[in-house]
């Protein structure tokens, strides 16, 4: 509720056991901006270890969708209040803490169940052209930290979202959030653990919302590693997705972001068809802030 204690939150990252790396990154990120002693970590569940019989998912999907149950009860165990659950390839900001705070304080969490500090929308044009719009606005300095009245809430009722590499479950939704976990485990999830959230908050059996710009992302240098989809090689329209996403991020590197697009884009690039690069060059005017809508 509004003036709720503004520290009223505990952090929990999920992680393999064999994944080392990511974890000694993560902590080094938390030591950065002095939240070790909020955040904990949470083994994650290796699901290839897991025998579900009425499960439809494979076993890094059956193991994220346990670890993200796990995490939250883990979290309702601390009993802080609020959670903030992530896992281990996201990237946080310096405004993290301060923006959930300041959530938390301002009565976010009577709105909403879920608040998501990123996530992967659908890239349609209008959508794309909007969000540039705003996250041009705010205004954004090493001095000070971002509140939640500088940041754009979008409720996630009717967007595709996915993804859950960071989000805050309030306080009073916990219970309301492994409840409904705990039903889907009952006959064995159906789906990933980000669609199966989608689900719940496009039927308002949850209430979701998503601040933009983002204060959180995910490590677009690992995105090729990740440890769920064990793959070798991102394709290219993945690749694109995720730049897309991670340029939304206030502490964006886009010297790197331009290296990854330009490396997926390479063999569509330059090719001849007139009608194709017309398109494009309409595309980016759309864009533009000379582009007037009728």
């Amino acid at each position: 509720m509004a003036g709720e204690n503004a520290s009223a939150y505990c952090g929990l990252y999920i992680n393999l056991d064999r994944s080392v790396a990511r974890r000694q990154r993560m902590q080094a990120q938390l030591a950065e901006f002095d939240l070790a002693p909020r955040y904990e970590r949470f083994a994650a569940i290796d699901g290839s270890a897991v025998h579900m019989p009425g499960s439809a998912l494979r076993p890094g999907e059956l193991g994220a969708f346990l670890s993200h149950k796990g995490a939250l009860e883990t979290g309702r165990a601390m009993g802080a209040g609020a959670v903030h659950i992530v896992e281990d390839d996201a990237l946080l900001s310096r405004h993290i803490a301060a923006v959930i705070e300041d959530a938390i304080a301002s009565g976010l969490f009577e709105q909403y169940d879920v608040v998501f500090t990123d996530a992967l929308i659908a890239p349609h044009l209008g959508m794309l052209k909007g969000l540039k719009a705003i996250f041009d606005k705010v205004a954004l300095s090493p001095e000070r930290r971002l509140q939640v009245s500088e940041l754009q809430t979008i409720d996630l009722m009717h967007q595709n979202f996915s993804c859950m590499t960071s989000y805050v479950v309030g306080a009073r939704s916990v219970e309301r959030v492994l409840a409904l976990y705990r039903s889907e485990l009952e006959t064995g999830p159906s789906k990933p653990v980000d669609l199966f959230m989608r689900e719940m908050v496009q039927t308002r059996r949850l209430r979701g919302a998503l601040l933009f710009p983002f204060v959180s992302s995910f490590r677009l240098d690992e995105i090729a590693a990740s440890t769920i989809a064990g793959q070798s090689e991102v394709p290219p329209s993945v690749m694109v997705l995720a730049v897309l996403r991670y340029l939304f991020f206030v502490e964006r590197d886009l010297a790197l972001a331009k290296a990854c697009l330009d490396n997926a884009t390479q063999k569509n690039r330059g090719s001849g068809d007139a009608h194709h690069e017309m398109i494009v060059q309409s595309l980016d005017f759309i864009l533009s802030d000379a582009f007037e809508e009728f």
